[in-house]
């Protein structure tokens, strides 16, 4: 009896030590006075700023072009002597000034003649030109609501009172969502153009992360490649929305973590997160002496294989030579595996026989060029919308999900190809009104080849 409960009390007692360090919990969960999830850097004796040697960094000037005025200057008077000055410096100091002008926002009024025809004894009215809303508001406006909700996460009231305080443009709260629906539905055919060219991509990172809508749990995806990035809102965690995301006959190599929801993925074409194993070593520490001894193993030799890594990132170690310092690391990470297997607390030999099982997917990225060790590059995709969804509360109806996950689409992915994201909504929305296509998200050069391919 004794034996089982001091293993019930350490159980607890690791229980209560969790925080995102040692764990899958999120920063946010910490209490105070939690150990950082990073060592603390020592400290360098140097002073704090720019260092000797170091890349100049300065404001860039606006182009020529951009210059709405200049304002020549000469010096009267010699600083020093005040004897008078002439002539003029070939190369004067430059001292740019950035100013925005009040803006208010402008009408148009489109006046619509009824006639009366004397044959049929009725009214018709004038219709409106193609390309103008019905509603009361144009696509640039439009599109600057949804870019304020969508990439900024401001509220629908603070919106409201942005637009009345800088563009003197009364709207209420209604007009808002409106608008965010009329630009989800612009959105609609790029967002799905860019969910199925994720599909063929040969590396891809996924993660999801808690939402809420109508009040019931639901959960957000997301998959990201090296150039477009897709969410998707959903009420299940399950395989079937990974199944969606990714297809159900996968191709390619995936990054994410441990969760069940990707487990109909062959474990060769997986490469799990080694952040998130990281964090499961250090919580071995406070599972007793063995799990203690088997959590400080793994974590040297993830570190030595990190370090390796790192220099193959930055070129100075060849992928040939990595692969051959990486053997003995991996046959010592499945030894110590193996001994926290048997080992005789349940919450470490859990894990590590769970680990054991996707062992294939452990060092993927050693044999295959292109993919991280970490799926960092997904985590990151989810921290804005995580901050979103903490503001917001998530959404009130399926229609709020679908504009959520398309312009969360459009956001990301215009950030990683560094396109401007209010001129894309602006030309979208347009399009719409118009009865055109809306503008593809994919590369310029991949949206080139993809169309002389149909051709």
């Amino acid at each position: 009896m004794i034996a089982k409960l001091l293993l019930r009390v350490q159980a607890l007692e690791a229980q209560l030590a969790q925080n995102s360090s040692n764990s899958s919990r999120p920063p946010s969960t910490d209490p105070p006075g939690a150990a950082p999830a990073a060592k603390p850097r020592a400290k360098s004796g140097r002073r704090r700023g720019g260092q000797p040697g170091h890349k100049k960094h300065q404001r860039v000037l606006l182009p020529p072009e951009r210059v709405t005025e200049t304002t020549s200057l000469r010096p009267t008077g010699c600083r020093r002597c005040a004897k008078p000055l002439t002539g003029s410096d070939p190369e004067p100091y430059q001292h740019q000034v950035v100013e925005i002008p009040r803006l208010l926002a402008q009408g148009h009024d489109y006046w619509l003649h009824s006639l009366f025809c004397e044959t049929c004894k009725i009214y018709t009215r004038a219709e409106l030109p193609v390309g103008v809303p019905t509603g009361n508001f144009g696509p640039r406006l439009q599109a600057m609501i949804a870019v304020c909700s969508g990439q900024y996460h401001m509220s629908k009231r603070m919106i409201e009172e942005m637009m009345s305080d800088f563009f003197d443009a009364k709207l209420c709260l209604g007009s808002v969502s409106n608008l965010e629906q009329d630009t989800s539905e612009a959105l609609a055919a790029p967002v799905a153009e860019a969910a199925e060219y994720v599909k063929e991509q040969p590396i891809k990172h996924a993660d999801e992360t808690g939402w809420t809508e109508a009040k019931k749990r639901a959960w957000l995806w997301v998959v990201v490649t090296s150039n477009v990035a897709v969410f998707l809102i959903r009420r299940s965690r399950g395989a079937v929305v990974a199944k969606e995301l990714l297809r159900a006959v996968f191709t390619g190599i995936l990054n994410s973590d441990r969760w069940s929801g990707y487990n109909w993925i062959p474990t060769s074409m997986r490469q799990l997160c080694w952040a998130h194993l990281v964090r499961h070593f250090k919580g071995f520490e406070d599972n007793g002496v063995h799990g203690k001894r088997i959590g400080l193993s793994l974590q040297d030799c993830t570190e030595r294989m990190f370090g390796h890594w790192h220099r193959v990132r930055d070129g100075t170690l060849q992928r040939s030579s990595f692969q051959q310092y990486m053997r003995p690391i991996r046959s010592e990470i499945r030894d110590l595996l193996r001994q926290g297997s048997l080992c005789d607390v349940p919450k470490v030999a859990g894990c590590c026989r769970e680990i054991l099982k996707l062992q294939a997917a452990l060092f993927t990225f050693v044999r295959v060029a292109g993919v991280e060790p970490t799926n960092n590059t997904a985590e990151q995709a989810v921290r804005r919308p995580v901050l979103w969804r903490k503001a917001c509360f998530g959404t009130d109806s399926e229609s709020g999900s679908r504009f959520v996950e398309r312009i969360l689409t459009v956001v990301a992915t215009l950030r990683m190809q560094k396109r401007n994201v209010l001129d894309y909504v602006t030309v979208a929305c347009e399009a719409r009104l118009r009865g055109h296509a809306a503008p593809s998200l994919l590369p310029q050069p991949i949206l080139t080849e993809l169309r002389a391919i149909a051709a």
